[in-house]
């Protein structure tokens, strides 16, 4: 088992190594959503932030989503992992996916959801995949579990009971739509340890 380590202490060196590794697991996401979508999907360079526990919501300043999830990822490495989707981001993605550009009544709302959350599974396992491909664990997600409220309730369910976490932030984009969604995705525990010194940055 590893010694925990507190993102507090990482150095330039390790946070570099992480946000790497993040890059790995957003770029497969965005080539499997493009895959899933038919159109081209770009992530950004993720960024590395730490919040205090209760500070996630505060550290990354969340501007409303339309559809929110997020899941536990177990196996030789811990990690939580959310996903959110601006109102621009899921008109697009749900036309995509339904092939409509909108779905305006009750029961379209339900499918819209649905495909939406199917995509999520989609996009968590090709990150995941990337991950653990590049420090040779294997990772597997939970179910979904799909935010019913805001943003902010989704944010202190996936990451509220964590101590100082470090954050892996991807910004999504889609052609037109430049805030189409994003990924979070932090280590718990002592996976943090586990994952620096697989990538030889311990």
């Amino acid at each position: 088992m590893q010694a925990a380590i507190s993102p507090l202490e990482l150095s330039p060196q390790q946070i570099e190594a992480l946000r790497q590794l993040a890059m790995l697991g957003s770029s497969d996401a965005a080539r499997s959503l493009g895959r899933l979508l038919g159109t081209q999907v770009e992530a950004s360079q993720p960024r590395a932030q730490v919040a205090p526990r209760g500070g996630v919501e505060r550290v990354l300043q969340p501007d409303g989503a339309v559809f929110s999830v997020h899941f536990e990822v177990e196996g030789g490495a811990r990690l939580r992992w959310m996903m959110h989707v601006t109102q621009e981001g899921a008109s697009l993605m749900g036309g995509l996916l339904l092939g409509a550009r909108r779905q305006e009544t009750a029961g379209g709302r339900v499918l819209y959801g649905s495909a939406l959350a199917e995509m999520s599974n989609i996009v968590v396992s090709s990150y995941v995949g990337g991950v653990a491909a590049a420090v040779g664990l294997t990772l597997v997600p939970s179910i979904p579990h799909v935010g019913a409220g805001t943003l902010s309730d989704t944010l202190k369910a996936a990451f509220g009971d964590l101590e100082s976490t470090l954050l892996l932030v991807t910004d999504l984009r889609l052609p037109g739509v430049r805030n189409a969604g994003r990924i979070v995705t932090a280590p718990v525990d002592d996976s943090l340890a586990r994952l620096l010194s697989m990538l030889g940055a311990a």
